[in-house]
């Protein structure tokens, strides 16, 4: 995971430099006071149990409170199950993490390179399916229903704006999804 996250950190910071600058701070992609909402699709979670049955999808938000510098989060539903013969869990997963970010790129009007660090809680939910009655009196006491856990998220994206509010998004990171992509739409 460590060589994914670096890897797309030197992409990014590659793809910024080969980028033609203009003179102008107006033309950032990202502005101090900008407020930016998010939605899209992750891919893979850590903490999932069992087979993915619906993949992350999140909403986020984020808006300025330094001139490179923002705050957010993000809310994310996510699905699963696991088959064990005697008995099939589904597990439900609503994760809600803070997340803050450093724009890092300047004089490019279009696109926008970020990191960050986010602190979430995944609200995980269990229901149980016992294929023998057999199994239901005789297990249904020992296995509970829930694992809801803390998880620390560390990423790296990017935003390109196709139009001056709406821009398609690309982020690597560790909390909801190993890989996320979305559209984004600023608000001001």
């Amino acid at each position: 995971m460590k060589q994914i996250l670096t890897i797309s950190a030197i992409v990014l910071l590659v793809a910024a430099l080969m980028l033609p600058g203009v003179a102008s701070a107006q033309d950032n992609a990202w502005h101090q006071k900008d407020m930016v909402l998010s939605a899209g699709i992750g891919f893979g979670m850590y903490g999932l149990y069992g087979t993915s049955s619906t993949p992350p999808i999140f909403v986020s938000f984020e808006t300025g409170v330094a001139e490179k510098i923002t705050l957010g989060g993000i809310v994310a539903y996510s699905g699963s199950s696991e088959d064990f013969g005697y008995g099939s869990w589904k597990y439900t997963y609503i994760v809600i993490s803070a997340r803050g970010a450093y724009h890092f790129l300047e004089h490019q009007p279009k696109l926008d390179a970020y990191a960050g660090l986010g602190l979430g809680y995944s609200i995980v939910s269990a229901s149980v399916t016992w294929n023998n009655s057999i199994y239901q009196n005789e297990f249904a006491n020992l296995y509970g229903a829930s694992a809801s856990y803390f998880f620390f998220d560390i990423f790296v994206g990017g935003r390109y704006y196709f139009a001056p509010k709406w821009a398609i998004q690309g982020e690597l990171g560790y909390g909801v999804g190993y890989a996320r992509i979305g559209i984004s739409y600023k608000l001001n």
